[in-house]
């Protein structure tokens, strides 16, 4: 058991450690910012848009952005004819945030050759703390209702259809517009920008839930849902392939809002606010990160998501590209579905080579047939005409796969033919005099600051089965003034990809996968198989062992085969000293999905200059920071839950009145007990699955480590508030004592007489706080409640404390004086009596000694047991039972913590006289209730019941994993049972035994 408890006391410290290593390491995947700003050519200037919902909304305000003309614009007398485009932005976000958008719009408008332009409006909600208070997002969609409204009315009816671009939770308020058939019909396309689109980052109150659920089941109901199965593999094709994609190819549009094109983006491991998983909905069409969208090619936090001027021209390229120029000079979205979707395709995923028709080649030009299975041919001054370069498709039945790669090639040329090859009569020469392109299997593959990569991956067989006559492929270089060329890669597939399994959690040392790879290598293909969970991470290390120059570049593609549009890229360069790459996925599998055969891919394209050895580990480092980023969530349901743990220990425990144990608060908190909870749930959790009865579990299937990391650092955080707590209480609560007074405004005479008071009589307590609570918002009376609670626990533990001290000084006065040494009331009548071995006559004193001291002790034994034994020490109860009240001053501070976000909403409210909804106002009226009943009933007392109640605190933290770890504002309603459940208990037991003495 010992060996136990110690095991147990090391996993808490490393989960711990690990924990907050992880903090400390949570930007090692963040890459450097590489957006370039956006700037502005004019003054910005916002036209205000007024109607009359201003007067019910005075705090929002609908804008039109134009730039550079000083006279003031009112868009409700001009004549507008771009194609309409509103900007809603998203938690704290501000309407000027626009601008980078709407400027890249008004330059490209100024050089379209057409005259298609775009007309920008944008919405101001206050900059308002959508994220954390749901209560803000039905206000805004109601708002932005009439922001399409108003906007449609401008247009007269010239415009069919308006695009919206939301931004945080703008994406989600933009989404919501579809739930209305009204406001469904005239919405062309959504593009949501780093948006935690189908659950929120933190899921704080039940409003904010509820908005979330009405949205997704209206939307179940009215648009095809795409979801991944255990045989989606959107690996098998050059570019990821959404399933709605897929579907679409295939079956003609069914549902009544699937004519609406949605594509949501994400910014990639820059962004901390909102993890890449979180930017992805089963409802989207289209799904890309910014490290992957083509001519971007980076990541964004969260904020230069909405100024980094690669993404905006790529936004405003797709948008200029789904508009039509009318008769009228006016400007509209096109309503064809298919056409949109095909030009988002281009821009957010991959390219689209206009059709090209086939190549008429002259016979004298400079030809060469190339022979060699690897080569890498280069022109260090360039070319001056076209360079004609043969590959054969005959090759050895293994040799089937060719990497080809040119240099220095614009993304517009053509360099890459099949034909079929003749032979020249006069010079002997194999010549080609048509050949059909094959840039559709062109890669562009970011190259960090440099230009992209231009790499085709060819299957040599394939080729030969579907152009039966085709003998070569083609590679033709432009001219150039700068150096250019070609990499030849020939290989047998099988020695190029190799498959890899995910190494445990507990593997430290690397493996290696390469040696040593060939001089000209340019492609390796890993398939890493048990890659599963979002926090888990591989470092694969791509060391060059000898090049032939110094500069190299080696770049990384990471295809998750179950989630579209996470297709990421890295890309390492000389001299880089840690040449390492970090491959993780953005979504749990989906259930009994095969790893083994449908593996995350990870394709090296190597740089041929250099032999390398590639080498891979399990990353504890990435890991750990993963896991911070992704699950610091759960943080507050472990807290609870270890906090309910800790009250079950203590709840029938009573110490002794005037003893130190009495006076340290934390017992309880050293505890390890609690970890039992996180494996007891995971049982529990099959079991409830197939209760009809009971409501389902949260569907979160990750690992058990996950758990138990973040459940140690609870207990280690529960330990260090204890101790915080013992600390204001011994030092600092006359400094606490007059910050509430300052707080609270009230004199030094006035507080003593309130804390008097609602010690003394503590249901003033809730009277008080219950109706501050009504009169404000439930965090004020909370905070009014903990402040309070927190002077009356200091008062009481400063005169348990004095009095402790008084009785120690007293005793040792005591025995310093001896005034309490015992006196002696026996003598022992023993004699030393020498005895002999030779004198038997002493023999017969001996015995007549040992008799006497016999009757001597039974006659003391007899005056003992006449004595009265001392009385049982007096319990410590009521306030003086100080770790049963720290554990509730704790539970209450994480309900008022709960409801900080709530607060600030009110607060922020009163400036423009709006009530909003309190959506924690009934549980903190059942803790404030619950809280002043047990310090009426002077809790807690000697009771019995107390098995039942500890069994009841342990089935609750059990219900705290299985229910509240997404779902936070759920423990608002475990906390109030908690505390209601201790009042009712401590109430029936004090009337009962009310009941027994007067019988």
């Amino acid at each position: 058991m010992i060996l136990f408890r110690n095991c147990a006391v090391l996993l808490i410290i490393g989960s711990i450690c690990s924990f907050f290593y992880g903090v400390g390491h949570l930007q090692i995947e963040v890459e450097p910012n590489a957006c370039r700003m956006t700037y502005m050519f004019g003054e910005p200037m916002f036209a205000r848009v007024r109607f009359t919902a201003n007067k019910q909304y005075a705090n929002y305000g609908l804008y039109y952005y134009y730039e550079g003309f000083r006279k003031p614009l009112d868009p409700r007398k001009e004549r507008m004819t771009g194609a309409p485009v509103i900007f809603v932005p998203g938690n704290a976000g501000s309407y000027k945030q626009v601008r980078s958008l709407a400027s890249v719009a008004l330059r490209k408008a100024r050089e379209h050759t057409d005259g298609i332009h775009l007309d920008y409006y944008t919405v101001d909600f206050d900059e308002e703390l959508s994220a954390f208070y749901g209560g803000y997002m039905y206000q805004q969609q109601s708002f932005l209702k009439h922001c399409i409204r108003t906007i449609l009315s401008i247009y007269k009816g010239k415009a069919s259809s308006i695009v919206l671009i939301g931004h945080s939770m703008g994406g989600k308020l933009a989404q919501s517009m579809l739930t209305d058939p009204e406001m469904s019909q005239y919405i062309n396309t959504i593009i949501s920008i780093s948006t935690p689109i189908d659950q929120p980052v933190l899921n704080l109150d039940v409003i904010l839930n509820q908005f979330y659920v009405e949205t997704q089941d209206k939307l179940r109901s009215t648009r095809t849902a795409t979801q991944p199965t255990v045989k989606t593999n959107l690996c098998q094709s050059q570019h990821q392939k959404s399933p709605s994609e897929q579907s679409m190819d295939s079956q003609d549009l069914s549902a009544v809002l699937d004519n609406v094109l949605l594509i949501s983006t994400g910014g990639g491991n820059r962004d901390l606010l909102v993890s890449a998983g979180l930017t992805t909905s089963i409802f989207n069409d289209i799904h890309a990160m910014t490290s992957s969208i083509p001519r971007v090619n980076l990541s964004c936090d969260h904020l230069s998501a909405v100024w980094c001027l690669q993404f905006m021209q790529v936004i405003n390229r797709f948008l200029f590209s789904i508009a039509l120029l009318r008769e009228d000079r006016t400007v509209v979205f096109s309503s064809n579905k298919q056409r949109n979707l095909q030009s988002a395709l281009a821009h957010f995923v991959k390219p689209r080579r206009r059709p090209q028709g086939i190549l008429s080649i002259p016979s004298h030009s400079n030809w060469h047939e190339e022979r060699h299975l690897v080569i890498n041919k280069f022109f260090a001054k360039g070319l001056k005409a076209h360079h004609y370069e043969l590959i054969g498709l005959e090759r050895e039945e293994r040799f089937k796969k060719v990497a080809i790669e040119a240099l220095n090639v614009e993304s517009d040329d053509n360099w890459l033919f099949g034909c079929a090859a003749k032979q020249h009569n006069e010079s002997g020469h194999y010549y080609c005099h048509k050949a059909t392109p094959l840039m559709h299997l062109v890669q562009r593959v970011p190259n960090a600051e440099h230009t992209p990569r231009s790499i085709a991956l060819l299957d040599l067989h394939n080729l030969r089965k579907t152009y039966e006559h085709w003998t070569h492929v083609l590679v033709r270089l432009p001219p150039s003034g700068q150096r250019s060329g070609y990499n030849l890669d020939i290989y047998d597939q099988t020695e190029r990809t190799l498959d890899i399994r995910m190494p445990r959690w507990y593997s430290f040392r690397p493996r290696q996968a390469v040696n040593e790879t060939l001089q000209g290598t340019l492609h390796y293909r890993l398939r890493i198989s048990e890659l599963v969970e979002p926090y888990q991470a591989l470092q694969v290390f791509v060391e060059p062992l000898k090049c032939l120059h110094e500069n190299y570049r080696v770049t990384a593609r990471v295809c998750v085969p179950w989630a579209a549009g996470f297709e990421r890229f890295q890309t390492l360069t000389a001299p880089d000293p840690a040449p390492g790459l970090y491959v993780n996925v953005p979504t749990l599998m989906p259930r009994q999905y095969n790893t083994t055969e449908n593996p995350v891919l990870l394709d090296l394209y190597l740089d041929p200059v250099c032999r390398y050895r590639i080498s891979y580990a399990y990353s504890h480092t990435v890991a750990l920071s993963r896991l911070v980023h992704e699950f610091t969530s759960w943080l507050p349901a472990h807290l609870v839950c270890v906090l309910l743990i800790v009250l079950k220990h203590q709840i029938n425990k009573f110490q002794p009145m005037g003893s130190f144990k009495s006076l340290k608060p934390y017992i309880g908190y050293l505890q390890y007990t609690s970890l039992y909870v996180v494996t007891g749930c995971r049982l529990l959790k099959k079991l409830l699955l197939n209760m009809p009865l009971v409501p389902d579990p949260e569907p979160l299937d990750y690992s058990i480590n996950i758990s138990i990391i973040i459940q140690s650092t609870a207990i280690g955080l529960s330990i260090l508030a204890s101790f915080s707590i013992w600390l204001s209480l011994s030092f600092y609560g006359n400094a606490i004592y007059r910050l509430a007074q300052r707080l609270t405004r009230l004199s030094a005479s006035g507080s003593n007489i309130m804390v008097s008071i609602m010690t003394h009589l503590p249901i003033t307590y809730g009277i008080l706080t219950i109706g501050v609570a009504l009169c404000t918002c439930s965090g004020v009376g909370l905070l009014l409640a903990f402040i309070f609670y927190f002077l009356m626990l200091s008062n009481a533990y400063k005169d348990d404390l004095e009095d402790y001290f008084w009785q120690k000084a007293a005793d040792l006065l005591k025995r310093a004086t001896g005034s309490d040494k015992p006196k002696e009331t026996y003598e022992p009548a023993t004699s030393t009596t020498e005895t002999d071995s030779c004198d038997d006559d002493d023999e017969d004193e001996d015995e007549q000694q040992r008799e006497h001291t016999h009757s001597h002790r039974l006659k003391r034994d007899a005056d003992d047991d006449k004595t009265p034994k001392p009385a049982e020490p007096e319990p410590c109860l009521g306030l003086h039972n100080f770790p049963f009240h720290i554990t509730l001053l704790l539970l209450l501070l994480m309900q008022l913590l709960l409801n900080v976000p709530a607060s600030l909403a009110w607060l922020r409210s009163r400036r423009h006289g709006t009530n909003l909804a309190d959506p924690a106002i009934h549980s903190s009226i059942v803790v404030l209730a619950s809280l002043s009943l047990l310090l009426q009933l002077r809790a807690p007392q000697k009771f019995f019941g107390y098995t039942f109640m500890s069994i009841v605190l342990y089935l609750g933290a059990g219900i705290v994993l299985l229910y509240c770890q997404a779902a936070i504002f759920r423990l608002n309603f475990v906390i109030a049972s908690v505390f209601a459940l201790l009042a009712m208990h401590q109430y029936v037991c004090s009337v009962w035994r009310r009941f027994i003495q007067s019988d």
